[in-house]
C-alpha cells in the first residue's frame, strides 16, 4: 500500500470563544482531519477540542501562541512558524503545510498553502494599526514563497492581485461552510425566555465600525414599529462597544436595544430562527460568515450589495445601500411589514445555502494538497 501524502495544518489560529475567523478554522480543520483516508495529516494546535478529539492527529503546542493573547500571540505565532515549526516539519518529513489563515513561513522548506480571507488592515488601518504594516510588507513575501493561494471569496481573490500584483493562476478559491449539524430552522421558545425577547431584528458580529452597526441603529431608531427590539450579539470589547454604547444612549429607542456579549454557538441557530431578519449592512466583508448562517436557519437577510456579500447571498437576500440609512430603513421596514416577503426570503436562504458546506469546503482544499503533492513526485 503506498504511503499517503504527509499534511500539516496550522491550527494555532483557534479561540476558546470562537468567532469569526476562529469559528472558520475549527470546522474547516476538524472536516480536513475526518479526510484520513486521503492524506496523512498532522496537526498543530493548542486546542482541547482537537487534543481530545483528534489525539493521535495532533501535536500540542504552547498556548501562548493562541489569538486570545492578543498582539504578543501574533508575535510569537510569527516566530513559531520561522523556528520550531520548521523543525517539526523536517523531523515529521511533511510534504506539505497548509494554513488556513493568512500567516506562515517566510522561507519554507516543504510546499506551502496560505489562505488569505481578506485585507482588512489595508483597507480600515485604524482598526488594526499594528497589523497594517505585516499587511504591506510581510503578507506580499509570505504569498509569494507559497506554492498556492487560498481565497473564501472571488472578491477577496481579485482583491489581493490588485494589490499584491500576484498571478492569478496560483490563487484558489474555496468558499467557507457552516456547521449543517448545527444552523438549521429551529424555534426553541427557552431561548427567548433565557434572554427575556419576543419580536426583533438581530445583528450578529463583532462591533468594529466597518460593520456598520452605527448606521443600522440609526436606521432602527426611525422604524415605524415600535414593539421590535434590536438584538446585538458579540463580544462587548474595549475598543468599540463603548462608541455604540454611547450612541444608543441618545436614541430614542434606547431601551428596545439589547447587547446579549458573547453568545455560545449553541444559541446562535434559535436567535435567527426566531428573528424577524437578519441585519448586516456591512461596508466591507471577505465572506460574510453571519449571512450563511442565518440563510441556513431560514432567517431572511437584509444587507449590504457590496464586496463578497453577493457571492455568499445571491438573489435569495434582500439588499439595501449600506451608506444610506434611508435605505436601511426602508429595507428593516419592507421584512417586518410585509410576512409574504419574510416567508419569501426564508425559503430562498434555506435553498441557497445548500450551495455551502464545510465538507465541500474541505474537499476543494484537498483537492489542491492532491495536485501539489502529485506533481512534487514527478
Amino acid at each position: 500500500m503506498p504511503k499517503l501524502p504527509k499534511i500539516a495544518i496550522n491550527g494555532t489560529y483557534i479561540q476558546e470563544q470562537a468567532s469569526g475567523l476562529g469559528v472558520m478554522n475549527q470546522n474547516l480543520i476538524a472536516e480536513l482531519l475526518s479526510k484520513s483516508k486521503q492524506f496523512d495529516f498532522k496537526l498543530y494546535s493548542h486546542a482541547d477540542y482537537f487534543e481530545s478529539s483528534y489525539p493521535k492527529q495532533t501535536t500540542v503546542v504552547d498556548s501562548a501562541l493562541s489569538p486570545d493573547r492578543g498582539f504578543s500571540g501574533h508575535i510569537k505565532r510569527i516566530f513559531w512558524y520561522q523556528t520550531q515549526l520548521k523543525q517539526q516539519l523536517k523531523k515529521q518529513k511533511a510534504d506539505l503545510f497548509f494554513s488556513p489563515v493568512y500567516e506562515g513561513m517566510f522561507f519554507p522548506n516543504v510546499p506551502q498553502v496560505v489562505t488569505v480571507h481578506d485585507l482588512i488592515p489595508l483597507k480600515y488601518p485604524e482598526v488594526s494599526p499594528k497589523w497594517k504594516y505585516y499587511y504591506q510588507y510581510a503578507l506580499p513575501f509570505l504569498l509569494k514563497q507559497s506554492q498556492a493561494i487560498v481565497c473564501v471569496s472571488e472578491y477577496t481573490k481579485q482583491d489581493i492581485i490588485k494589490t499584491y500584483g500576484l498571478d492569478p493562476d496560483s490563487i484558489d478559491v474555496v468558499y467557507n461552510g457552516y456547521d449543517r449539524n448545527l444552523f438549521y430552522p429551529q424555534a426553541n421558545p427557552e431561548i427567548l425566555q433565557k434572554y427575556n425577547l419576543d419580536k426583533y431584528l438581530l445583528y450578529v458580529g463583532d462591533m468594529r465600525f466597518y460593520k456598520n452597526l452605527s448606521r443600522c441603529l440609526e436606521a432602527f431608531n426611525r422604524l415605524a414599529d415600535k414593539n421590535c427590539k434590536f438584538v446585538i450579539t458579540g463580544k462587548k470589547d474595549n475598543f468599540f462597544y463603548p462608541e455604540i454604547e454611547r450612541q444608543v444612549a441618545k436614541l430614542i429607542a434606547k431601551d428596545r436595544v439589547v447587547f446579549l456579549d458573547y453568545v455560545p454557538q449553541e444559541d446562535l441557530p434559535s436567535l435567527y430562527s426566531m428573528a424577524q431578519a437578519l441585519v448586516f449592512a456591512s461596508l466591507y466583508e471577505g465572506f460574510g460568515l453571519p449571512v450563511l448562517e442565518a440563510m441556513a436557519c431560514g432567517c431572511p437577510v437584509i444587507t449590504s450589495k457590496v464586496t463578497s456579500i453577493p457571492e455568499v447571498g445571491g438573489d435569495s437576500i434582500l439588499y439595501v445601500d449600506p451608506y444610506d440609512v434611508d435605505s436601511i430603513v426602508l429595507g428593516m421596514n419592507r421584512v417586518l411589514s410585509d410576512r409574504q416577503l419574510r416567508t419569501n426570503l426564508s425559503h430562498a436562504g434555506l435553498a441557497r445555502a445548500k450551495l455551502f458546506g464545510w465538507g465541500k469546503a474541505a474537499q476543494n482544499i484537498c483537492q489542491i494538497f492532491e495536485q501539489l503533492t502529485v506533481n512534487s513526485d514527478r
